[in-house]
């Protein structure tokens, strides 16, 4: 008769402030914060930094989230450094806040280019304390071939002697 014997695996738990340097490949799960790591392992393993890396989950805060910050002069349109679409990046999503004075504009903006006729389309859903006098266009650069994009503008149209700081953080999905 053959001997069946019947195994559990653990993986190290506990609270993220005791959270120990974890050997390599080994799961560590922070039960308070609910964050799940994966031992680095040592740097004559090949690891580049000695640590635990974490596994990113739907209570992770994302490492590197880039906010960028530009102004817009009033009356006059500015374009977003990183609000372009191109074939690398046909959809993007851009999440702003404009503020002009004493005023604010809280919103997001999606991009999306058609690669099959290079038609973009464009969407914005926004709240603001007052109307600020933004507006949003898409200049189209290019209509066919892997140079072509589009890129977010924006355009203050009312002279209220103030221009306006806009914050973004963009995404982009790839096809």
């Amino acid at each position: 008769m053959a001997i069946v014997q019947i195994s559990q695996i653990k993986h190290r738990h506990g609270v993220q402030s005791d959270l120990p340097q974890l050997a390599t490949a080994e799961l560590g799960w922070s039960v308070d914060s609910r964050k799940l790591y994966i031992g680095n392992g040592t740097l004559s393993e090949g690891a580049p930094e000695i640590g635990n890396t974490e596994i990113l989950t739907e209570h992770s805060n994302l490492p590197n989230y880039t906010v960028y910050s530009q102004g817009v002069s009033d009356g006059s349109t500015a374009n977003l450094a990183f609000g372009i679409a191109d074939a690398n990046k046909p959809a993007i999503y851009v999440q702003y806040s404009a503020v002009r004075d004493v005023d604010t504009r809280v919103g997001w903006i999606k991009l999306a280019r058609n690669l099959s006729n290079n038609t973009y389309y464009y969407d914005e859903e926004y709240t603001e304390s007052a109307n600020i006098g933004m507006k949003w266009d898409v200049e189209a650069v290019g209509v066919s071939g892997p140079g072509a994009y589009a890129v977010i503008a924006a355009n203050l149209v009312t002279s209220t002697g103030f221009g306006a700081n806009i914050q973004y953080t963009v995404s982009t999905l790839s096809f």
